[in-house]
């Protein structure tokens, strides 16, 4: 049974590794404030509703004790979930190319899907699971593995006591009772010394067991055994004499170590509880071989005399760990692949290095690497990435952008700022991105005007202009190892690094524009308020394309997203036009700023654990929804707690590992649309949608930060002098949007991490459990 388990999970780990798994929830609405606005200030992430998609699907490695019922249950997104029906193929241990098992299942009106599967031995089985929609799109085929585990047997225990003989008779009773799992399965024997064994009665309901003994014809020494076990197998025993007085020598029948053997022929005093040889030896008293490992652990008996051997009683001349027919002892490289052959020295040709570079051939991308030369895992020799490389709209040739605030909330919020047109004059709306650097003491210098490469609204804010910015960002990052900071604005970190900025910079971003905190004035979370978890009552706040809007005086800023920087938009399109889901899944996500500690901050897409993989990067928040009893957002940084293992980074949103500029690993923030946890939100409109990624940029700084040597402005705070919120009379309000919501399968391959995982990783059922309040 061992090989098919083995088997068994060879093939469900290999199929894992080729699968990945996306849950995107989205949802659209109008919120009917203004006629001059439309969805494109909704970052196009409502466009994943629009035409049919195929089903995306997630379910879960599924472990269950025996006696449970086994129901495999997942979740399953589509335009419409209750006519989404969910199909499984259950593959047993003992055929892995023929389905045990064909069943389906349509979800029910939230996407909660469950099927139970009609076992009730122990055994592991591989299901292959997949959803189709009412017009026949289905998602891709997720394959998992399910086990129902055996109980807990221990050994058997038991008492016993004997029942003399009824006058006139000379038959007594060995009895007792078993204490054991599954009494029903327990044979219980007597061996008399010398002679066939008695084997005994078992009650399994009561759980005791009789054995009948003849006083006249049966010694009265001997040796009770019970052996018990349903899935595991096991026997106690222990000697015992019938209490009869007799008139013997003593030596014939004192058994001092209780081991059956009389004392007379016991050559072994003090055996311990083991079975035991005629002359009274059990194997844990004997070394054959005289290596100094007792037979009962030895594994390689006939150890030549003078050779050291391990705690399994081998020496290297008895061993071949990769069994390329080398000895240990002369094998000059370990694990040989079973389908190589080795040389005299143990090595095959897949293991040798012929150019010298710390690489063996079968990994080396680049034979014939000169001496010297510093290379990656993949034996090519490692470039040094420019991080001033990182910087766009230098030398001048940065894009002409528009502010389109007068096209969509009316001529009275115009930005009559920068020239009329691209590279003209006169006032307004045009500006051009510059940013331009310097290498001064270890430290990136950095200037820019604050206008982003691409067009954008100031939105309620207005207007943006030309700013005068500098930042200082470290070459040489240092992790910061000193503690004892504030936990203000950042309580997870508990004080082991500093918190960022709650409302104003915490980044620069490549183009020169700040990347803000969370928050916004009021104090409230400016990201949960754009995609309307609660409704802000005490100043109005709306984030523009690509979640970036103006601060009035102090600049245009990011607070989500900036994946935007790097986008190209198709002909016909224009920045209206932006979405999350135009950004490149299949590619690693280039850097979209930089901390104030000198680590970058990359995009939403990197690499899975494997370090190849490509995927959607998730936080580690969780918010404190308003069923649950929080507010969602209207206190800000206060309404979301870390849980660590819920997404892929840690209480700074960061984490270290390789990225495509820094192969060996770097520590490294990620611009995260979604958190990893598969908790809804009732948004306040009453629709159900995906939990977005806090803090969206980073919370605290992993490495030592400059955060004051930094001219980048400051936050949004209420209108200033002569400004106004209110827009033909009316307040305006925000504009709501809703982010698509990958969950991903973070198993490894988890490594999976069964990672994360997996997962990284919970389960994703509707009314599961809820997020405890701080």
């Amino acid at each position: 049974m061992d090989g098919k388990l083995v088997v068994a999970s060879l093939l469900l780990a290999g199929l894992m590794m080729t699968s990945g798994l996306a849950v995107y929830f989205a949802s659209q609405m109008d919120d009917g404030t203004d006629d001059n606005t439309d969805d494109s200030t909704n970052n196009g992430l409502d466009e994943i509703t629009q035409g049919n998609r195929a089903p995306t699907l997630y379910v879960a490695e599924a472990s269950f004790l025996y006696g449970e019922p086994i129901i495999i249950s997942g979740w399953v997104v589509d335009e419409s979930f209750n006519t989404t029906t969910v199909s499984i193929q259950v593959f047993s241990q003992d055929s892995l190319s023929t389905p045990a098992i064909v069943d389906e299942v349509t979800a029910d009106g939230k996407g909660v899907w469950a099927i139970t599967l009609p076992y009730e031995e122990p055994d592991t089985w591989v299901v292959e699971v997949v959803a189709t929609d009412a017009q026949g799109l289905s998602s891709s085929s997720e394959m998992v593995g399910v086990e129902l585990l055996p109980p807990n047997e221990e050994v058997v225990r038991l008492t016993i006591r004997y029942v003399s003989p009824e006058v006139n008779n000379s038959i007594g009773l060995l009895v007792g009772d078993l204490i054991h799992l599954f009494p029903g399965t327990c044979t219980v024997e007597f061996w008399p010394e010398g002679q066939s064994a008695l084997e005994g009665v078992v009650n399994g309901v009561n759980a005791t067991y009789t054995i009948p003994v003849d006083e006249e014809d049966v010694s009265h020494s001997g040796v009770l055994w019970a052996t018990c076990g349903l899935f595991d197998v096991a026997a106690a025993n222990f000697s015992y004499q019938l209490p009869i007085v007799e008139e013997l020598p003593e030596d014939e029948v004192t058994d001092s170590d209780g081991d059956g053997i009389v004392d007379a022929d016991d050559e072994c005093p003090n055996s311990p509880d083991e079975p035991v040889w005629p002359d009274g030896c059990t194997d844990s008293q004997l070394d054959s071989d005289e290596d100094g490992v007792t037979d009962d652990l030895d594994l390689c008996p006939d150890t030549g005399v003078g050779f050291s051997v391990d705690a399994n009683g081998c020496a290297d001349n008895q061993k071949d760990a990769d069994g390329d027919g080398i000895s240990d002892a002369g094998d000059q490289c370990a694990n040989t692949p079973i389908t190589e052959v080795a040389d005299a020295s143990g090595c095959s040709d897949s293991q040798k290095d012929q150019d010298g570079d710390g690489v063996q051939d079968s990994l080396d991308q680049c034979p014939n690497t000169l001496p010297g030369t510093i290379v990656d895992s993949v034996g090519c020799e490692v470039n040094e990435y420019d991080k001033t490389d990182s910087w766009v709209c230098t030398g001048g040739n940065g894009p002409w952008v528009k502010d389109f605030n007068e096209e969509y909330y009316g001529s009275n919020r115009a930005n009559n700022n920068g020239v009329s047109s691209a590279g003209g004059g006169g006032s307004g709306p045009w500006f051009q991105c510059e940013v331009s650097f310097s290498e001064q003491n270890n430290k990136m210098v950095m200037e820019s005007n604050g206008i982003p490469n691409h067009d954008f609204l100031s939105t309620l804010g207005c207007c943006a202009d030309e700013m005068d910015y500098t930042a200082y960002i470290t070459m040489n990052p240092v992790n910061d190892t000193t503690g004892g900071h504030s936990s203000t604005n950042c309580p997870a970190a508990a004080g082991r690094w500093e918190c960022a900025p709650d409302r104003g910079a915490v980044a620069i971003g490549v183009n020169g524009v700040p990347i803000y905190g969370p928050e916004e004035g009021p104090g409230g979370d400016a990201v949960a308020l754009h995609f309307d978890y609660f409704n802000e009552d005490r100043q109005p706040i709306e984030l523009g394309w690509c979640a970036g809007h103006s601060a009035g005086p102090n600049g245009y800023h990011y607070h989500y997203d900036a994946n935007c920087i790097y986008w190209e938009p198709e002909t016909g399109e224009d920045m209206s036009d932006y979405s999350l889901s135009k950004i490149p899944s299949d590619q690693h996500s280039p850097i979209v700023g930089w901390a104030f500690d000198g680590y970058p901050i990359y995009g939403m897409y990197g690499y899975g654990a494997d370090g190849q993989t490509i995927r959607t990067i998730s936080s580690s928040y969780v918010i404190e929804r308003t069923q649950d009893g929080g507010d969602q957002g209207y206190n800000g940084i206060d309404d979301w707690n870390y849980v660590d293992g819920v997404g892929d980074l840690d209480e700074c949103n960061g984490r270290f590992g390789p990225t495509p500029e820094f192969p060996e690993g770097i520590y490294h923030y990620v611009s995260t649309p979604v958190s990893g946890s598969p908790t809804s939100v009732t948004d306040t409109n009453g629709n159900t949608v995906g939990m977005i990624g806090f803090p969206y940029f980073l919370i605290c700084y992993h490495g030592v930060a400059d955060v004051s040597g930094q001219s980048l402005g400051g936050g949004q705070g209420p209108p200033g002098p002569g400004r106004s919120y209110e827009f033909n009379g009316e307040v305006l309000g925000h504009h709501a949007v809703y982010v698509e919501h990958p969950i991903e399968d973070k198993t490894v391959p988890m490594l999976v991490d069964l990672t994360v995982t997996l997962t990284l990783i919970a389960l994703v059922f509707a009314g599961w459990g809820s997020i405890r309040r701080k």
